[in-house]
């Protein structure tokens, strides 16, 4: 158990370098490495579901970050086509899901970092304070269960802890602000995770993949990152407008 817990903590901080390094790189750089992130999430959901068009999340995101209003209509047109060629409505659903999580939902992490420098880091810093604390803290107090059909071992207790770090580190970054952001932000991170969740219920694994050791897959480890992005953007841009 305790060798299973060292493995955990190092491949964590191996990620969370990582990743770190890549939201403050320069701009190309972060921009393979979400076009790659959006085609590793695009393949597990798409294994998942088994629907093999694994292309169907970067091509989406590749014209969502040029536009994103030719990228949902690309979205919209890829999953007609998906749905046509196999000539039924779960298709059509299945790559709709492809295409909105694994393809627009990332593109949203760039926004962010062409708004404002270091918003994809605080952000960054937000999801790990809400992963790692509702992790720890479900572990070791957690007693009520949350979602049991949803997430099993997510607790109420675990929740609780992960929300106060979240609003801790949004106060931090934010001031009086973050107090207004935490409960929607709080709200993304979570049922960003349930959601990655009720896919894996639904299909019947237990993490996306394996790439990532003990953490599962990348859409494991992203889900609350790519949810919680849109919210946040959205935030960012209305203080700027009322200031």
């Amino acid at each position: 158990m305790a060798q299973s817990f060292k493995g955990r903590e190092l491949a964590g901080l191996l990620i969370g370098s990582s990743t770190l390094l890549l939201s403050i790189s320069p701009y190309p750089i972060l921009y393979i490495a979400v076009l790659l992130l959006s085609f590793l999430i695009g393949f597990e959901v798409s294994k998942a579901v088994n629907l093999r068009f694994y292309h169907l999340a970067p091509v989406t995101f590749l014209l969502a970050s040029l536009s994103h209003e030719i990228g949902l209509v690309a979205l919209l047109l890829l999953s007609l086509y998906v749905g046509w060629k196999g000539w039924n409505f779960t298709d059509f659903t299945k790559a709709l899901l492809i295409c909105l999580y694994a393809g627009f939902l990332p593109v949203f992490l760039l926004d962010l970092r062409e708004l404002e420098r270091y918003a994809l880091l605080k952000l960054l810093f937000f999801v790990w304070a809400v992963d790692v604390f509702s992790y720890y803290t479900g572990r070791s107090l957690g007693r009520r269960l949350m979602a049991p059909k949803l997430s099993p071992k997510k607790t109420w207790e675990g929740f609780l802890g992960g929300a106060l770090a979240g609003f801790f580190v949004l106060v931090v970054l934010h001031g009086i602000k973050g107090v207004l952001l935490s409960p929607v932000l709080i709200a993304g991170a979570v049922f960003g995770d349930l959601f990655k969740s009720f896919i894996k219920r639904q299909v019947g694994i237990k993490d996306f993949s394996s790439a990532l050791g003990e953490h599962g897959g990348f859409t494991d480890r992203f889900d609350s990152l790519i949810f919680s992005a849109p919210l946040y953007l959205f935030f960012l841009k209305f203080w700027i407008w009322t200031e």
